[in-house]
Order: C-alpha cells, then structure tokens, then sequence
C-alpha cells in the first residue's frame, strides 16, 4: 500500500533473568490441560469457501502516473494496488492514494482479462475512490457486512495485489477496532494481523463469508521496505458503505457543520469542569460555518448528540457527518459552565469530493513529463564489462544507468543488462537503442519490443513510446515488470 509519512513504533523488549524463564516453562509444563471445548465457540472458519466466493470480484490495479523531480516533470511510472466490485454494471471502490495522480487506470480481473477504468468521484474526507469499468456483462460483486457487529479475535482474511506479485490471501483474527490514525471523523480503523502490504491498499478484509468487513488502507511498519509486521488498517465496512454511497450521487456529500474537536483527558476534564472524559472539546468553529451561526466557539464541550451521549471528538464527528445534510442536530453543550442545548443544521462537506480533472492529471501534463525521457542510458560493450558483468560473446547495447522511479525502472531493467534486440532490429549502438525508444515519434508504434540479456538469461520487455491519449496506452497501459521493479501503491497515510 501507497505514499504519505511512515508511522514507525518504537519497540520495547522485555527481559527478565533466564532462571525465572526456565522455572516459569516448568510450572507451565506442570499445570497446563488441554482446555475443555466452548460451548459458545464459533464455526471454524472455511477460509477456501470464503475466497472463492470472493476472488471473482476482487480486482488488480494499475496506475499510471506521472512523476516529478525538483519540482519538474521528470517521467512517468506505475504503481499497484487493489479494488473491489461492487456493483454489477462496473463499479470498483478502491482507496484514493492507489489512483491519485494517475494519468491512465487500469484494473485486471481474476481471468486476467484487462480494461480501462475510470474514476467516478474520490473523498477528500476519507481515503475512498470510486472507478467504473464498462464491460459488456454484469460483473460479479461483493456485500457489506456490518462492521459495528465485528468482534477482537474474530479470523478476517486480506485479499490484494502485495508489492505486485499478484493476487494473494493472507489470514488472521481482528487486533482492535476504533483505531484513529488519520484524524477524520472516519477514523474508526479495525487492526489485523492479517498480513497487510504495499499494494493491498483498496483490497477487501473479508469476515467467515466472505464478505466486506473492511478496506485495506493503511499499515505501520518499523522497517524501511514498509512490509507488513502484523499492524494492518482497514477502513470499516459501514462507513465504507456510506462514502461509496455519497461518491455515487452527483452531488451528494456527508453532512457538515464546521466544527474541530478535541477528545478530553484527565487534565483537560478538569481544566473544563468536566467529571468525566466523555465528549469533546471545541477546538475551532469555522467562520460563517452551520457551527459558528449557532454560536459555538473554541472551550465548548459537546457530550452528546441529538440525545446520545457520545465518547470522543470521532464518535461525534460520526455522529454529525452520517445525517442526511440539513437534518436538524442537537448538540448537548457545556458552555461557561452552563449546560445547554445547541440547535444546529448543517449543511453539504465542502470539496468532499475532488473532480476528475483534481485528481487525474491531463494528457498535456503527462506528455511535458515524458520529454524528460525513459531513464535509461545505455553505452557500447567494453570488454572490462564483459568481465565484469559476465558477458560472454552477448551483442548488443550495455545498461549502465537506470534512474529510480521511471519507466526503464519499473519494467526491470537494471545495472549490466544488455538490449540484444529492437523489434526485429539488432541492438547495434546507443544512438539506435536511443531514437527507437524516444517518446511520440509519429513514425512509431506505443509499444516497443525489446529483448534483453539479464542474468537469469534472455526476456522480452515491452516498453511504451507513445502518447498518453493513444488507443493503444489506453488498451494495454504498461504490462508490470517483476516485483522488484514494481513501484506499488503503499497503504499509509
């Protein structure tokens, strides 16, 4: 999953001598029985019934985007991720930073057959997108389940795209639900243990049924390859329910009233005159907002809502952001140490929603980006590169640099590949190697044929030369190269 600040938590070991290690093992060794079976305990989970229900509507996807360095465009890459049918005329939902800033999407289905997709609407509220796919019959899809029924220690099972091997299944029990990572009024995460990396971002986190309980989103991870160590994230299924509902209405958004909160602790309670650290205190009202009309301001502290007394600033945001627009709201307030009730309506999130033209970069920008050239430079043989890079009698044109994050990159070519042939060409020198995989050459096709020599023996790669808005990036995109090529969408935030 991708982009955005790692979270990297510190980690404790605790000691203890290894006498009292031995003795306690003992102890353990004497007492222990196996436990007698629960009469309450669940069905065993089957998870091969419950992915194969699934895997039909789960999606691979491609992201094309266009980079920059130094604040130009410097080329263009992909990144990989995961969505989720869930309408049968073409609907996908998917995290947003798997598609943010991508020039083309493209999605493969489980019988690897490919299309186009593009982009309904995206949530600047929620790390939520929606594309649509047009194909020419219904597509299989996948329920909701109820989220606010899940239960620490029920088994999930994660399904998604990992660093871009391909479709995979991992399996494991809900950690924790309630997780705040992003500070949204969404933040209601559900922690696995299932086994959540790059490129699961918008993948589905799967009850016993095999339906949606959550959206893979996001991960903590101590390690600079960002792998999975256990502390997954996923979106709950209910407010994943809801948001896809809003980004499918022209138009529609959760309701808003302007108002910043912040959970009390011991010492703000008091501070406040609060008995206890339920509710929230007003950190910040919006100017000419629904809040600020009603007269909130900063030092408030709401307790309930409409008559639910609620226990932090997201259950409240929650509570205000899941009524329909202008539904009259009921905010208990403690105001100069007065209790009273706060009449407020609110009103559509402003910019919930970020248009395609904010969210997809137009062809003109991808085309500048691609002036910048592949990221590949190539020189003649030499024979200390022959010993060097074990050559033998190899022809063709040296790979002496590859820059990161650029198409030459993400397809695998590396450091002491040899190009061998061009199409039905040989390779006979850089400026040939070169022009024949310039950019949007009118005499050119958008893909070229190039066969390399690397070390585990000859390969075909398929390398695109043509324009952004060409039917044939549009029908193919880029083919990914191998895992260690690929540049996955992280889940993160």
């Amino acid at each position: 999953m991708p982009h955005g600040s790692r979270l990297a938590p510190s980690v404790r070991h605790a000691t203890r001598p290894k006498s009292a290690l031995v003795v306690a093992a003992l102890l353990a060794m004497t007492v222990w029985r196996a436990p007698a079976a629960w009469a309450g305990a669940p069905a065993a989970c089957d998870v091969p019934a419950a992915v194969a229900h699934a895997l039909p509507a789960v999606v691979n996807i491609l992201a094309v985007r266009g980079v920059s360095a130094d604040g130009r465009p410097s080329g263009i890459q992909y990144f990989v991720g995961t969505g989720v049918i869930i309408d049968s005329s073409g609907l996908i939902v998917t995290n947003q930073h798997v598609i943010q800033d991508a020039a083309v999407v493209r999605v493969t289905f489980e019988d690897k057959t490919q299309a186009p997709a593009y982009l309904v609407a995206a949530a600047t509220l929620v790390d939520l997108a929606l594309l649509r796919v047009y194909v020419d019959k219904p597509l299989p899809t996948l329920s909701f389940a109820d989220s606010d029924k899940l239960q620490i220690g029920q088994p999930v099972i994660a399904v998604g795209n990992p660093i871009g091997v391909g479709t995979s299944v991992s399996t494991g029990s809900i950690s924790a639900v309630n997780r705040n990572l992003m500070r949204t009024p969404f933040d209601d995460y559900i922690q696995t243990d299932a086994s959540i990396n790059p490129g699961n971002s918008g993948g589905p986190l799967l009850d016993c049924n095999g339906n949606i309980v959550g959206i893979n989103t996001a991960l903590l991870s101590n390690n600079t390859t960002l792998g999975s160590i256990g502390l997954g994230f996923s979106l709950p299924s209910n407010d994943v329910k809801f948001i896809s509902g809003k980004l499918r209405q022209p138009g529609a958004a959760p309701n808003w009233i302007g108002i910043h909160l912040q959970d009390l602790n011991a010492r703000l309670a008091v501070l406040f005159k609060q008995f206890t650290t339920s509710g929230a205190v007003v950190t910040s009202v919006d100017p000419g907002s629904p809040a600020a009309r009603a007269g909130l301001v900063a030092g408030d502290v709401v307790t309930s809502v409409s008559g639910e007394a609620l226990p932090d600033s997201r259950a409240i945001q929650r509570a205000i952001v899941m009524v329909d627009p202008g539904t009259p709201l009921t905010l208990s307030v403690w105001h100069n140490g007065q209790r009273k009730d706060v009449s407020v309506r609110g009103e559509s999130w402003p910019d919930f929603k970020k248009l395609q033209s904010k969210v997809i970069p137009s062809a003109a920008d991808i085309t500048k980006a691609l002036t910048y050239g592949m990221g590949l430079h190539v020189v003649p043989i030499a024979e200390a590169d022959r010993e060097r890079f074990d050559l033998g009698n190899i022809q063709g044109v040296l790979v002496d640099r590859v820059d990161p994050d650029t198409q030459a990159s993400d397809v695998g070519l590396q450091l002491g590949d040899v190009i061998m042939q061009i199409g039905n060409k040989p390779a006979t020198s850089p400026e040939q190697v070169m022009a024949a995989l310039a950019y949007g050459k009118p005499e050119s096709d958008d893909l070229v044929a190039v066969l390399v020599h690397k070390k585990t023996g000859a390969q075909w790669l398929g390398l695109w030369v043509g324009r952004p808005n060409s039917q044939e990036f549009v029908n193919h995109g880029f083919e990914p190269g191998p895992p260690t090529g690929a540049r996955s969408a992280a889940a993160q935030k």
